[in-house]
């Protein structure tokens, strides 16, 4: 299993390095930011349930982009390096135009997988999420919007320090575009976690999405802190 991972992860590395770059002409380009937290709490060794939420500026942290509201649970199959999960968000976005909330229930499913070697970490996540728009507000051609989506992450743990810096990688793939399904976002994140104790954490990041393959490609440059708190 873990030379499956080491091969997946290699295939995921080298098809972002190939990827066309002339994908990346006339974009919109924005600044913002991303605050959140969350609480988790493991059961029976192997099961942990995590409540979180969220909240997005955008328009150069100037205007609220969007909130969520989270449950997460996960299952780890063997320790340290496979585990499945399935969650739910609410989500409100800011329709700037029309000036409300636009609600949005998102349903994804997961699994992950992790190999360590000394002090460095390498981790995969596939996730499948669907997300469906309230109608009542207006019709959507494509609605639920369904993506496949692929992380790859690497971390590092500091010797005698409680400090994690990481880089990762993720990929969004359409898979229920009624005009044709192709990756439409690139994600790209770097950041340090700080461990206070086995129970308090602190995560600083900044991650930059690119569109690709759309008509009007957006580049969005955004800041994070999160706390995170596990029973």
């Amino acid at each position: 299993m873990v030379e499956f991972c080491k091969n997946r992860i290699l295939l995921l590395l080298l098809t972002f390095l190939l990827y066309p770059m002339t994908s990346f002409s006339q974009e919109k380009e924005d600044f913002g930011a991303r605050l959140g937290v969350d609480v988790s709490k493991r059961f029976w060794k192997r099961l942990d349930v995590g409540l979180s939420e969220e909240f997005r500026l955008k328009n150069n942290c100037h205007d609220m982009g969007r909130w969520s509201n989270g449950v997460d649970v996960s299952y780890t199959i063997l320790k340290r390096v496979f585990k499945v999960g399935a969650g739910y968000d609410l989500i409100g976005e800011w329709n700037e135009y029309d000036e409300y909330f636009d609600f949005k229930h998102r349903f994804n499913g997961y699994f992950s997988l992790k190999h360590s070697i000394n002090r460095f970490s390498c981790s995969w996540k596939s996730r499948y999420q669907i997300t469906y728009k309230n109608e009542d507000y207006g019709r959507y051609k494509w609605n639920p919007k369904n993506y496949w989506r692929n992380k790859v992450n690497v971390s590092y743990d500091i010797p005698r320090l409680t400090l994690e810096p990481y880089v990762s990688f993720e990929c969004f793939f359409q898979t229920n575009n009624y005009k044709g399904n192709v990756v439409d976002r690139l994600r790209y994140e770097v950041g340090l976690e700080y461990e206070f104790d086995k129970h308090n954490s602190l995560d600083v990041n900044c991650r930059y999405n690119v569109g690709v393959n759309v008509n009007k490609p957006e580049r969005l440059c955004q800041v994070g802190l999160f706390y995170h708190y596990k029973f």
